[in-house]
């Protein structure tokens, strides 16, 4: 793998790659810079206006500039200031060293530059926006890269911005920006083109930018918890991404008290819509034209992995509405009323029998597995269960606090520090196969560090990363054999479904690092897996090792592998993220204060 030299950047998520692999964006104070990934050679470089008007000693006027404002929804002149040619020294903070400390006699500036948040491309690569937040009117920057100018500029009112990066979306389509005011108030979509002048308000969000929402597979629809005035209980807003119409608005059933989590199938025949983990573990499957399609509730006293018999589950079988088919065209998938009476009454008596049986929190966290067959629920319980969407029922649970013994690579110990980040090291194999020791939760404050704290399929489904948040320096791997699905292997418009293979999921292997595990991420093709731990280094996971032809495999014989590889910085660096572009070919490394860029090299290329 090779690294490019680090370049500074303002924090660890003020840096990313474009969808199309060219261009590398960060944001540096109130700068913007925009490089290409090959050479990372700067090709543009914007200074937010606002900035260059508040440090600026005079100004004058330079052009017209069309600007966007919330307060008034429609478009305004607004006079641009050039700004001042005078250089304004940055000032360094003399903190008792006294190579920071300035020489008599020199002139410094003490205000600061604004930070330039929430930075992102369009879908097409040719433009970039940014978020510059102010105490009173919040303004959103677009540039366009090939005209290199500013294209249009979004002024936010007193209703403000919400907190987080995500505050500021770009829409599937390109054609409009997605802005989550603060306090929840609305989701302004702002218009970037001729064809829709006036900008469209999506009242009463539930939740902030972070949960809550989500956009379907294809990028048509948009799906949104709200409230509606008059009424308490809690609605789904489907919503095109063209005309930003209303095309479905259901109101969620009363077991759902307080929904937090919403996420659609890679399918997008279904919607799963999350309680919250302090009322009850639940679930609910949707339709996006408003159809419940049943629930889940765990069942106690299960082991882990413990497996349905097949002739037991006869009963609770049935075939999806024939109108359902696995489709990734636009039209929205249909559905009739939930008429399975066998289901129903199952689901309810699980609910009698179930609800009594769980105690402690709900679920922390759930994925759909590709393919959109299958749900993983991530529970505070530290156990991670499947649910099928043919009988909405856990196929199969894993409990990783009840696992004792299992195949363990570990990190080498200051491997770090031998090499100088210039080595590639593998990661030893556990001998006496013992699991590191769980922290102990303190339940006496909030967030108890127990749960599962984040799942990850891999792009075919055939493997599963789990972080356990009572263990953060280990993540678990199992393997799901038997695991073939049509829906991943042809068009899902042209195939119906067929019946899906149960998943056995097997404990593949344990890694465990010396420093906590800070993200993972898989790669977009492949089965491998690239995993930071605040260190300056990077660790990669395959399920075979390398040099190991594909037909030697057996599968009675682990042949998964580990290696740290080390980032050549010179300078501290502790990576904190990671970020594929959608090739796979480009990978963004970033702390705190700089980032790097990877290149992942094939084995062929390292032996020429």
């Amino acid at each position: 793998m090779d690294f490019t030299p680090l370049f500074p950047h303002s924090s660890s998520s003020s840096s990313t790659v474009s969808p199309n692999g060219f261009y590398v964006l960060t944001s540096v104070g109130d700068r913007l810079v925009v490089r290409l990934t090959q050479s990372m050679q700067v090709i543009r470089s914007w200074r937010s206006a606002d900035s260059e008007q508040e440090l600026a000693a005079t100004s004058e006027p330079k052009s017209k500039k069309r600007v966007l404002s919330s307060s008034s929804g429609s478009m305004a002149d607004n006079q641009d200031a050039k700004s001042s040619t005078r250089s304004l020294q940055a000032t360094i903070p003399y903190l008792g060293n006294p190579a920071n400390k300035p020489a008599p006699g020199t002139i410094s500036d003490d205000r600061r530059p604004p930070l330039l948040t929430s930075i992102s491309f369009s879908p097409d690569s040719l433009y970039v926006c940014a978020l510059l937040r102010k105490p009173m009117t919040s303004v959103v920057f677009i540039y366009s890269i090939e005209a290199d100018q500013l294209a249009a500029r979004i002024q936010i009112g007193a209703e403000g911005v919400a907190t987080g990066d995500k505050a500021v979306r770009w829409s599937p389509s390109g054609s409009s920006l997605m802005v989550w005011s603060d306090w929840n108030l609305r989701v302004t979509i702002w218009p970037l083109s001729d064809t829709q002048p006036k900008p469209v308000q999506l009242h009463h969000p539930k939740h902030g930018p972070q949960i809550g929402s989500c956009i379907s597979p294809t990028g048509r629809y948009f799906a949104l918890l709200c409230r509606q005035p008059g009424n308490f209980h809690d609605h789904v807003g489907i919503y095109d991404t063209v005309t930003w119409t209303c095309a479905s608005l259901f109101q969620l059933s009363t077991e759902l008290v307080d929904p937090t989590h919403l996420q659609w199938s890679p399918c997008g025949r279904y919607l799963a819509i999350v309680e919250s983990a302090l009322l009850d573990y639940r679930v609910e499957l949707w339709s996006p034209t408003g159809s419940k399609l049943g629930h889940f509730l765990p069942q106690p006293q299960k082991s882990i992995l413990a497996h349905l018999n097949p002739s037991s589950t006869d009963q609770h079988a049935h075939n999806p509405p024939q109108t359902l088919k696995r489709s990734h065209s636009d039209s929205l998938p249909t559905a009739p009323p939930c008429t399975r009476k066998v289901s129903s009454q199952t689901n309810q008596t699980n609910q009698e029998t179930d609800t009594s049986g769980h105690v402690g929190l709900g679920i922390r966290h759930i994925k759909w597995r590709p393919g959109g067959e299958y749900l993983a629920v991530g529970g505070w319980d530290c156990k991670v269960r499947l649910v099928n969407d043919l009988t909405w029922s856990s196929i199969c649970e894993i409990d990783l606090s009840e696992i004792t013994n299992a195949r363990v690579l570990n990190e080498p110990r200051e491997w770090i520090g031998r090499t100088r980040g210039h080595g590639i090291i593998p990661f030893d194999v556990e001998s006496s196969n013992v699991l590191p020791s769980p922290l102990k939760a303190d339940f006496s404050k909030p967030n108890p560090t127990i749960g599962i704290k984040e799942i990850e399929w891999s792009p075919k489904g055939d493997y599963m990363a789990i972080r356990n948040d009572a263990m953060p320096t280990a993540v678990f791997i199992f393997h799901f054999r038997g695991s073939g699905s049509t829906s991943h292997s042809m068009p899902l418009d042209s195939v119906p479904p067929q019946p899906a293979v149960p998943l056995r999921p097997r404990l593949s292997s344990v890694l465990h690092f010396a420093t906590p595990v800070r993200c993972l991420q898989w790669h977009p093709s492949l089965s491998q897996l690239v995993i930071v731990c605040a260190t300056s280094a990077i660790y990669s996971w395959l399920p075979l090792r390398p040099g190991l032809a594909p037909s030697s495999f057996n599968a009675s014989q682990p042949s998964d592998y580990c290696e740290g590889i080390g980032v050549p910085a010179g300078i501290p660096f502790n990576a904190l993220s990671i970020q594929w572009n959608p090739a796979g070919d480009i990978m963004l490394v970033s702390d705190k204060v700089t980032f790097c860029l990877a290149f992942p090299v094939s084995e062929d290329a390292e032996n020429a």
